[in-house]
């Protein structure tokens, strides 16, 4: 049986730290999923794919090999004919460009199959923690342990506010948004597996979820 953890969650939750602190702990891989649909729109663009070649296009350079991922290393690399392999770097898959246009992409039905299919294909022994938004409804549903996570919209907003330095009435606005669109999308919406535990991160700081994880997985023999 494939062990799996996934932990999802909107905008600002604390995933992603959670993620690699988890995975790490374990001595497991880790993926954060929406990195990938942002590593896809990076290939897109570098190669002058718009969305609305993106069905045919983009899901054969995915199918061709051209996006990789290490998930021991948490590092994407594109691959293009004739140049050496081209790690990406944080910054560029969280660049404002790769944030606007990444809904573009993602909302597309090919690509998310094709990545959809990428993204399993990543599971290496012995064991996966994957966090997104969908992980333990549809990427992962047979996750051995499943998450959710919530906080306050003002609390979320606080955080990316402090992490991304931008306004608070700007996170704020990014925060509502995001979760808004991620929730009412016609593919693969946003939300908790009816089997997740739900832990509400607001007034928690990042030991402290980190440490209600561990006891989770300590209970399913899995630490």
């Amino acid at each position: 049986m494939k062990r799996i953890i996934t932990i999802d969650g909107g905008a600002a939750t604390g995933k992603s730290t959670s993620m690699v602190r988890l995975s790490r702990a374990l001595g497991w891989h880790g993926i954060s999923t929406g990195h990938v649909y942002r590593a896809a729109t990076v290939l897109a663009l570098t190669e002058c794919i718009g969305p609305e070649e993106a069905a045919g296009q983009l899901v054969s350079r995915l199918q061709e090999g051209a996006l990789s991922y290490d998930p021991h290393s948490h590092v994407y690399s594109l691959s293009q004919p004739g140049l050496d392999e081209k790690p990406l770097t944080v910054g560029q898959l969280n660049s404002v460009e790769v944030s606007a246009r990444t809904p573009h992409y993602s909302r597309i039905p090919e690509v998310r199959a094709a990545l959809l299919e990428f993204q399993r294909d990543l599971y290496q022994e012995p064991g996966l923690v994957a966090d997104g938004r969908d992980c333990g409804t549809v990427v992962y549903p047979d996750a051995v342990l499943k998450v959710w996570l919530e906080v306050d919209p003002v609390e979320a907003a606080r955080r990316l506010h402090r992490g991304l330095g931008v306004s608070f009435e700007q996170a704020y606005v990014d925060v509502i948004e995001r979760n808004r669109a991620d929730r009412s999308r016609g593919v693969s919406p946003m939300t908790a597996a009816a089997d997740a535990v739900v832990i509400d991160t607001t007034r928690l700081t990042p030991d402290e979820v980190f440490a209600v994880l561990v006891e989770l997985c300590r209970r399913k023999d899995l630490a």
